[in-house]
């Protein structure tokens, strides 16, 4: 018998009625984005990766994704959270140092950051935390792309300024908290001062969290941007956390940052959107290494750089190599641990890749990051990249090609003596993590054949420079446009 049109009608706008309309379901289809960054993470900061203090939040995070071994971020916080948002050197930004308060500072808004990338795709932005690319109105995360945010314009530190007996408000400004909205002058808050650091990482998790059951049912898929502040001092401790370890403030601390991250974990899992979320957690540096009776806290000094040699602020494996680790479920394979080369860089192309955003990438600027979708997909065996240009500020310290280190400046420590050195030193990073065994000195010359990859690796970045110059610091725009 044939069908009634009765019955054609239901057969055929019975499905289609059923389906979300198109926009949406493309929108939902997108996986959600969070970064999560921790301050001053040292490699060895993690129980999986030899600390003695409990992980369990961040160890199950890393089995259910892949853990990067080789991990290489900038040696500063700006310079990093630089990188992650332009996937650009910070050098061509202008922010390759943290800059000292009343210098100029901040991504020019001539860059084209990821949060802005992702929000002209249609995700919904927020970040919470710390900034510290650009402290001056017209600077903040939502002049960049970002929805709303709360936190910090300037570095964890200025928690302290106040505490200092010479602190004069007549000739430097109050530190305050401050949020925004996109559209409109961020504004200060309540002061940033000692109390407020002690609970900020508290508070920047609790808006997470608030963020994510805002928008876990959204028609948007969203970009969360967590950015903490503890491993950086004044090491102060959440009073739920003062004394857990029994080991002294750094590792009360530990205890701190694994709950904080577990549970905008847990958030995921109760929301039921975390097979939708692709998690990125990483530290910004090494940690820094401080005198004892520096008035921060107890005046202790924590951090493990595990066999890495060197911490902030240097050119040395210590200070460049953090905790990594990427969680998308059934896209990204589980359980995978890499020592292959991955920047901070990458994380740039890499997300737009991942969203099918790659053709908002900009193309009238040089990229330094690299796209590592396939390999993080599993549906290649090795990284796309095999070398890292290190900057000090305006200087190259150091290059990392394959296994070998080449040295052009050192610093031992985060506020030890700059060296520089007559011939270039260098190092099997593989065969001595600590870059105890120098080998040009020591095997007559043997080495200096490295020199032929990595002054091409140099020269071809003057080039790039040349032809597109450098941002200074403070400068609005390009001067290539």
């Amino acid at each position: 018998m044939k069908p009634t049109i009765h019955q054609m009608i239901l057969r055929f706008a019975l499905p289609i009625l059923l389906l979300p309309l198109g926009p949406a379901l493309a929108q939902t289809d997108r996986p959600n984005v969070i970064y999560l960054l921790v301050d001053n993470w040292g490699w060895g900061d993690i129980s999986l990766q030899g600390s003695t203090v409990p992980t369990p939040e961040i160890d199950a995070l890393a089995a259910e994704g892949i853990r990067f071994l080789n991990f290489n971020i900038e040696n500063q916080c700006t310079p990093t959270r630089s990188a992650i948002h332009t996937g650009r050197l910070p050098i061509r930004s202008g922010t390759q140092k943290v800059a000292a308060p009343g210098e100029p500072d901040g991504l020019a808004p001539w860059e084209y950051t990821i949060a802005e990338l992702l929000s002209d795709a249609g995700y919904k932005t927020a970040l919470f935390g710390k900034w510290h690319i650009g402290s001056q109105v017209g600077r903040h995360p939502s002049d960049q792309g970002y929805d709303e945010w709360w936190g910090i314009n300037e570095g964890s530190n200025a928690a302290a300024y106040t505490a200092t007996p010479e602190f004069d408000p007549q000739v430097a400004a109050v530190p305050h908290f401050w949020e925004g909205k996109k559209g409109a002058p961020s504004y200060e808050t309540e002061p940033y001062n000692i109390a407020g650091k002690t609970t900020f990482d508290r508070n920047i998790t609790d808006r997470a969290v608030n963020y994510i059951g805002r928008h876990s049912n959204g028609e948007d898929p969203f970009f969360l941007y967590v950015g903490f502040t503890q491993f950086h001092p004044p090491w102060v401790i959440h009073p739920d956390f003062e004394g857990i370890s029994g080991a002294g403030n750094y590792s009360d601390i530990k205890y701190e940052v694994d709950h904080n991250i577990g549970r905008i974990l847990d958030t995921l899992d109760e929301s039921g959107i975390a097979d939708n979320t692709i998690v990125i957690l990483t530290g910004d540096n090494g940690p820094g290494t401080l005198p004892q009776g520096n008035g921060y806290a107890t005046g202790e000094v924590g951090g493990s750089t595990g066999p890495w040699r060197g911490s902030l602020s240097t050119g040395f494996e210590g200070g460049l190599r953090t905790p990594a680790m990427v969680r998308w479920p059934g896209k990204i394979p589980a359980g995978f641990v890499t020592d292959e080369i991955v920047s901070v860089l990458d994380v740039y192309p890499t997300l737009a890749n991942l969203v099918g955003e790659s053709g908002r990438i900009p193309n009238d600027r040089p990229i330094d990051g690299v796209d590592q979708s396939s390999f993080l997909l599993g549906k290649q065996a090795k990284s796309n990249r095999e070398h890292v240009v290190t900057f000090v500020g305006d200087d190259v310290f150091a290059v990392k090609w394959r296994d070998l280190k080449v040295h052009f400046i050192t610093a031992e420590a985060t506020f030890s003596e700059i060296k520089r050195t007559t011939f270039p030193q260098v190092y099997n990073i593989k065969e001595d993590p600590a870059e105890q065994f120098e080998l040009w000195g020591n095997e007559g010359f043997a080495h200096a054949w490295v020199m032929t990859p990595v002054t091409k690796i140099l020269s071809d970045l003057t080039q790039s420079m040349t032809a597109f110059p450098n941002i200074k610091p403070g400068q609005d725009f390009s001067g290539y446009e």
